[in-house]
C-alpha cells in the first residue's frame, strides 16, 4: 500500500458490510471471513449460463443446443441471493454509486482467474430514456470497478425503449428486447469484448446485446454478471 492510500485508508476506513469489521486494503466490501460465506455460483453452463444442472460447471449443455446464444462464454460470480441481491438492488435503485463500483471490484476478485483476456470491457448500456430517468447506469459503475478504469461508452448503444424485463415472460422478454442494440463496426470489429451487467435472469438482454456486437464484427463476446438469478 503506497503512502497516499495508507493515509486515505486511515482517514476513511472501510468496514465489512456484514460483520462491520474494519477492512484491510486488499478486502472488498466484506472481510475475508465473510467473503467465503457469500453465495458463489458454482454449478452452471459456461456457454449459456444455465443453472439447472445437477453437476459442476460444464462447457455446454442441452439448452445450448436448443437456443441460439451469441456470447461465446458466460461468467458469473454469485447466485442472486442475499446479501448480493440486496447490494445489487441498492446500487441499482438507491443511487449508491460507491457500492456499484465496489461490486465490480468484488466481481474482479472472484472471477480474476476465469475471465479470458479481452481487448475492451464495456457495460450493458441503458436507453437514453431510461438513463435520463434513472440518472446513471449501475452496470457502468460495476464495469468501472471491475476493470479499474473508465469503460468504453461509444461502442454499444441501446437504441430502443423497452418495457422492464422483470415484468415479462421469457418469450415476451425476447420479443421486447429484439433489435434493441446497435454496435459500431469501426469500434468493435475483430475485438474480444467483455460485456458486463449486474444480473442475468433469462439471458435475453445479454444475448441481444451480444448479437449486435457480433453483427458488427466482434471476434468474441464474453457475458459477465455479478449474479445469476
Amino acid at each position: 500500500m503506497n503512502l497516499v492510500r495508507k493515509v486515505i485508508h486511515f482517514l476513511f476506513p472501510s468496514f465489512c458490510e456484514i460483520c462491520q469489521k474494519p477492512l484491510d486494503d486488499l478486502e472488498v466490501l466484506v472481510c475475508n471471513s465473510c467473503y467465503f460465506k457469500l453465495p458463489f455460483l458454482k454449478n452452471y453452463c459456461q456457454k449459456c449460463g444455465n443453472v439447472d444442472l445437477t453437476y459442476s460447471e460444464v462447457s455446454y449443455c442441452g439448452k445450448c443446443l436448443s437456443l441460439k446464444f451469441y456470447f461465446d462464454k458466460f461468467i458469473a460470480g454469485f447466485k442472486y441471493e442475499k446479501p448480493i441481491s440486496n447490494w445489487i438492488l441498492e446500487a441499482k435503485f438507491k443511487e449508491n454509486f460507491l457500492l456499484a463500483y465496489q461490486l465490480g471490484r468484488l466481481l474482479n476478485k472472484t472471477l480474476s482467474l476465469k475471465v479470458p483476456s479481452v481487448d475492451v470491457v464495456i457495460p450493458l448500456p441503458l436507453s437514453k430514456g431510461r438513463l435520463k430517468k434513472r440518472g446513471y447506469n449501475q452496470s457502468f459503475l460495476i464495469a468501472y470497478g471491475f476493470s479499474g478504469k473508465k469503460p468504453e461508452l461509444n461502442l454499444l448503444f441501446k437504441t430502443k425503449e423497452t418495457q422492464p424485463q422483470m415484468e415479462l415472460s421469457y418469450k415476451e422478454r425476447v420479443e421486447n428486447i429484439k433489435d434493441a442494440f446497435l454496435a459500431l463496426r469501426d469500434k468493435v470489429e475483430g475485438k474480444r469484448i467483455l460485456l458486463i451487467d449486474d444480473v442475468m435472469t433469462t439471458g435475453a438482454t445479454l444475448n441481444e446485446a451480444s448479437k449486435a456486437l457480433k453483427k458488427a464484427g466482434a471476434k468474441e463476446v464474453y457475458g459477465c454478471v455479478v449474479a445469476r438469478a
